[in-house]
């Protein structure tokens, strides 16, 4: 009796000490927001000068910098379905980069998720299917090539609310929002699963490995998704970092993880694919992790 009162009491005090975080994560839809095209006039050079910064960025100043111009793009443009995909990028790499608490963290990661969403809006049966009531899973139906990118990110930013935001009564309040991700990862297949060297195949990884065995996780098929993911992405530099860092990791084995983090800090910028930024960052972040 005495030890099950203290594993109560134990229970109890975890799920005081997690705050909010055992609240389910929700957010303002960003379809919600419908500015008017060519309500605000930037010059021909706002886009190129924006990917300019975007590509340069390598501290929370220039994040910041460059979120701000891609921000100018999208109140110009806001049919611009790419716009939307850079500005949603830089705001899950500012979180995941350069802010450290679960907070400012969780910020980022909504912001650049209502990014994506707004990048679906610009797809009129979409935004049909989620003013009708269903939900952003449900209408992905209706989306196809030109929002490969928006879908990408909005199950990586789930991915990363879920890893960076929240503890394990958090993580049960919030499996719904993992298994929408998953269907994101169903469309894509669907619509092209080959989409920027099969990026999908490591989201999958991901999900297999982040996701309770009860609810879908399973280690043997994160492994095939890995392994396969770093195969086919050649010249990318997150299929092998993310195995390195967070599946190796998870499985004690610290030499393929020091192997795969070796690689990605040897791998010369100007002959990734990919976003530029995120892959100075996830450089330097191998680095780091390998320094330790």
């Amino acid at each position: 009796m005495k030890q099950k009162s203290m594993i109560l009491l134990a229970l109890i005090a975890a799920l005081l000490s997690t705050g909010s975080d055992a609240r389910a994560v929700n957010w303002t839809p960003g379809w919600t927001t419908q500015p008017e095209k060519g309500a605000i006039a930037v010059s021909a050079a706002a886009r190129p000068e924006a990917q300019r910064l975007g590509d340069a960025i390598d501290s929370p100043e220039s994040a910041r910098t460059a979120i701000l111009a891609w921000e100018r793009v999208t109140a110009a443009q806001p049919d611009d379905v790419d716009a939307w995909v850079e500005l949603a990028c830089l705001r899950l790499l500012e979180g995941a980069a350069y802010r450290q608490h679960s907070k400012e963290r969780l910020a980022c990661y909504i912001a650049g998720i209502q990014a994506c969403e707004r990048a679906m809006a610009t797809n009129p049966e979409f935004l049909r299917r989620v003013q009708s009531g269903q939900t952003v899973a449900q209408a992905s139906a209706a989306l196809g090539p030109r929002e490969m990118g928006a879908m990408h990110f909005w199950a990586t930013g789930v991915f990363y609310i879920f890893r960076d935001c929240l503890g394990f009564f958090g993580r049960i309040a919030n499996v719904r929002r993992m298994e929408e991700a998953k269907g994101m990862l169903v469309r894509m297949d669907a619509v092209d699963p080959t989409w920027e060297q099969s990026t999908s195949t490591f989201s999958w990884g991901i999900y297999y490995l982040a996701m309770p065995s009860s609810r879908g996780g399973d280690k043997v098929k994160a492994r095939e998704c890995f392994d396969r993911a770093v195969q086919l992405g050649i010249n990318r530099t997150i299929p092998r970092w993310g195995r390195g860092k967070y599946f190796y990791v998870a499985m004690n084995e610290t030499a393929a993880s020091q192997a795969d983090l070796a690689a990605v800090a040897a791998r010369e910028i100007d002959e990734l694919g990919g976003s530029r930024p995120w892959n100075r960052y996830l450089k330097i972040e191998a680095s780091r992790l390998l320094a330790k």
